[in-house]
Parts: C-alpha cells; structure tokens; sequence
C-alpha cells in the first residue's frame, strides 16, 4: 500500500464513496423537490468534513513542539471538529427554515422514484460505512490482544475513527489505541445508525408518493407535510451530534477542567497531605481530549515530608492529569518551584 496502510485506503475509499453521494443526494434532492433528501445530503457533508478533518488532524497533531508551537499541534482536531460542528449547525438552520417554509406553503416531491433510488443507495452507503469501519476496530482490537507493537498507521486509523464518532460516542481517551477500541465500536455503530436514520426518512417520504402518487393538478395533501416534517426530525438529529461536539471542543478552547476530572476532591487531598498548609492559583485544562496540564501553588510548613512532591504527583496522575507544574512556597516566604511530569 506504500505510505499507507489497508484501514487508512479503506477510509480514504469510504471519503470517496461519501463524496460522491453527497453530491448525488444533493443534486437529486433538488431536481426532485425533496427537502428531506437534500437534508440527509448534508449529513453526509458532516462525515466528509468529519473525515477530512481527522486525515488532516492525525498526522498534524502528532508534529513535535516548536518554539512557537510548545504544546505542539495537539489542539489542530479541536480546531477542526469545532469548525465541522458550527458549520453543519449553520445547515441545520438553513434546511429547518425551509422546512418551515414547506409546511406552510406544502409541495408535492416532483420525482419520488429518482429520490427513493437515490435515498436507498445512500443507505447502502452507511451499511458500507459500518462495515469498514467495524472491520478496523476489529482489527484495532486483535493487534492489541496479540501485544503487537501499534504501528503509526495503525494509530492515526484509530485517530480518525476517533473523529468521526466523538460527538456519538462515551468520551475517548486518544493516548493510545488500546484505550479507544473498546468504545470505538459503539460510537461508530451510533453514528451509523444516526445517519442510516436519515436515508430511513428519504425513503419513506418518497415512497408514500410512489405508493399513492399525486397527480400533477391535485391540490396537496397530508403527503406533502411528511417530506418536510421528517426533515425537522433529521434536523434534531444531526444537531443532537452537533451541540455536544461545541459544547466539547469550546470548553477545551476555553481551557476549562476537564468535565471528568474530580478537581475539588484532588485538591482537598492535597490539602490533607501532612505539611500541607493551602493551595491556591491551582488550574488545570487541557491540550486535547485526554491530554490535561495543571499547576499549582502549595504553601507547605518548614517541616514537610521530603516526598511530599511526590505524593501530590500521585494525586494528580490517578486523576489522569499527567504533566503537573507544582511551585512549593514555605510559609516562612521562602520559596521554590518544582516542575514534575509523569507519562
């Protein structure tokens, strides 16, 4: 394959195949008036952002720290997925208010048969996408239970899994693909299924005009609010992906605590750490998911145990906070800055 591996074509072939869908979908819906289709065209926009976004995300995040870069490139998939989120949010509202529009004043869809075709080959789309996907964290899983040794290839496949499923799935720690195998499957399987979801509403709005079609000259009936109803449905859909995705990424960019980190019971054991006076200016955040940094002031008595930095980096590291910047001041005004990082 040479500079790539068989899961990074397999995911580059699903891009291509998405792509192309994407613009049938889009270009059906609107020769043949579905608001639905074109609905579900834009959620198949999401994926290829969602894919080019960890392409691009997994091989810049990895590029080592620079003078002007000293964290790395770590947060470039926060950057990106932020981006895929508020855009697709924009689409959201623009397709809802047509939606609205359509409920108002009703249209009948002009050509059911080439929607329902169009609709049902991107459902066989997403059973594609399930299967190549649940084949790569398959394959994920077993090179992890055989101890072989993860190669870069291997990584970055599991990184763009990773992207494509953050907002569906439980939260995924990216240190190690043996850490994000076991929940990869679900969340894949949940993003799926949101999209197979959508092609499900392409094709039922479409074939109650094949069943029972409406003339040309027939005024519309309760047939021609199901296209844009079901719209509003897909919308809620995507948006349900969406909105936890902002809320995700933005608290990162904003350098909140990370969401799961108990930060009051961490620093009220190190309060009762034996020669520890107070804690203040304490602050942790994080690089990206997964990855946090914290610092903290400590004012410790003169007769402080020698190990007591080492017991406050033990705290931290079974919280999973890593790197900890730890500036000890005495409480006779002495002070002394200790910087631990633990991988």
């Amino acid at each position: 394959m040479g500079r790539y591996s068989g899961k990074t074509c397999r995911l580059i072939l699903m891009l291509v195949i998405t792509v192309i869908f994407f613009v049938a979908e889009i270009v059906a819906g609107y020769m043949g008036n579905s608001i639905a289709l074109v609905s579900d065209s834009f959620n198949m926009l999401s994926d290829i952002l969602s894919l080019c976004v960890g392409l691009t995300a997994a091989r810049v995040s990895r590029r080592a720290g620079s003078g002007r870069f000293t964290y790395g490139m770590g947060r470039a998939e926060v950057v990106g997925a932020l981006a895929n989120a508020v855009f697709l949010a924009a689409l959201c509202f623009s397709v809802s208010m047509e939606s609205l529009k359509r409920l108002a004043l009703p249209q009948a869809i002009d050509d059911p048969p080439l929607v329902l075709i169009v609709g049902s080959l991107g459902l066989a789309v997403n059973v594609l996408g399930l299967v190549i996907f649940q084949d790569c964290s398959c394959c994920v899983r077993a090179t992890r239970r055989n101890d072989a040794p993860v190669s870069r290839e291997a990584e970055e496949d599991a990184d763009l899994q990773q992207k494509k499923t953050r907002s569906d799935g439980p939260p995924l720690n990216i240190r190690g693909v043996c850490h994000v195998s076991l929940s990869l499957s679900a969340g894949v399987l949940l993003h799926v299924l949101n999209d197979a979801l959508g092609s499900v509403v392409v094709v039922v709005a479409s074939a109650l005009f094949c069943v029972w079609p409406l003339a040309p000259e027939s005024p519309c009936n309760w047939q021609c609010y199901v296209d844009p109803s079901l719209t509003l449905v897909m919308v809620v859909i995507i948006m349900s992906s969406a909105a936890p995705l902002v809320k995700e990424t933005t608290g990162i960019l904003l350098q909140m605590s990370p969401p799961d980190l108990p930060l009051t019971a961490v620093l009220d054991s190190v309060c009762s750490l034996p020669g520890v006076v107070s804690v203040h200016q304490a602050h942790v955040w994080e690089i990206a998911k997964g990855r946090s940094v914290a610092s903290l002031h400590v004012r410790v008595s003169s007769d402080r145990d020698p190990a007591l930095q080492t017991q406050i980096q033990q705290l931290f590291h079974g919280a999973g906070v890593h790197s900890v910047t730890v500036q000890l001041e005495r409480a006779d005004g002495e002070m002394s800055d200790t910087e631990a990082n633990i991988s």
